[in-house]
This record gives C-alpha cells, sequence and structure tokens, in this order.
C-alpha cells in the first residue's frame, strides 16, 4: 500500500448529551459555517447551495437537521437526533492547514454536548506518513 503524496485527516465521532434546540436548521447552519472557519476551511463554490440543510421535523430519531458542507479540500457533515439528543459528525479533508478536530470541539461547545465518542479518527501528519512536501492553498 502507498502512503497518500498529501496530508489527510479525517474525524468521525458522535456527541451525546446536546441541547434541546436540534431541529434548529439556522443554529446548525451557523454553527457549521464557524467550525469551517475555525478549521482553517473554506466551503467549495457550487453550483447549487452549499452548504445544504435538510431539516426532518419527525422520524425515527425524533426529528433534527442534516447539514451537507463540500469544502474545498473534501467535506464536513453533521446529523442531529433530537430524541436521542446526539449529533453525528464527519469531516474529512485533504492538506496540511486545516483542523476537523477544531471543528468537532467547535460543534461541541456550540451543542453544549456532555461526551464526545470517537468512532474514527486518521491523521497523516501525526502517522507521519507524507512522503513529499505539503499541499499549498
Amino acid at each position: 500500500m502507498r502512503p497518500r503524496p498529501y496530508a489527510y485527516r479525517h474525524v468521525v465521532a458522535t456527541l451525546q448529551g446536546c441541547r434541546s434546540d436540534l431541529q434548529d436548521d439556522k443554529l446548525m447552519l451557523n454553527v457549521t459555517l464557524k467550525a469551517i472557519q475555525s478549521a482553517n476551511m473554506k466551503l467549495a463554490k457550487t453550483k447549487t447551495a452549499n452548504p445544504l440543510v435538510y431539516r426532518v421535523d419527525d422520524d425515527v430519531m425524533g426529528g433534527g437537521v442534516s447539514v451537507n458542507a463540500l469544502i474545498t479540500t473534501s467535506h464536513l457533515t453533521i446529523h442531529t437526533s433530537k430524541l436521542f439528543r446526539t449529533a453525528e459528525f464527519d469531516c474529512a479533508t485533504c492538506g496540511c492547514n486545516s483542523d476537523p478536530w477544531a471543528a468537532l470541539e467547535t460543534f461541541r461547545q456550540a451543542l453544549r454536548a456532555t461526551h464526545v465518542t470517537m468512532q474514527y479518527e486518521h491523521d497523516d501528519l501525526h502517522n507521519h506518513v507524507l512522503t513529499v512536501p505539503p499541499i499549498k492553498n
């Protein structure tokens, strides 16, 4: 298996014990935009709405909001569950300058999560597998 020629970071986590207003699509959009900024990421220019915000009033998760943001180096996605007061976080990015852990921390603080369970973490920089200089923005 050959290492990537660029840095790659990926964080998947579940935020638990979140505040109760997890169906507020404007809140989730604003927190997503703040998380992108705090993680030193940029929204990709698209022909359709970016981020895409989808609100569900009632489903097996008790309703919630999904926000899918295409960033110039990959994606940031958050899905909330009103019933379980959880948020599922997924952020992947390429390059040395962006920090998905900073985005996760922004969500943790804004949603007042009492606990965060890391489902998956990968950091090429931390694992020292880079074979070429980092890509500049």
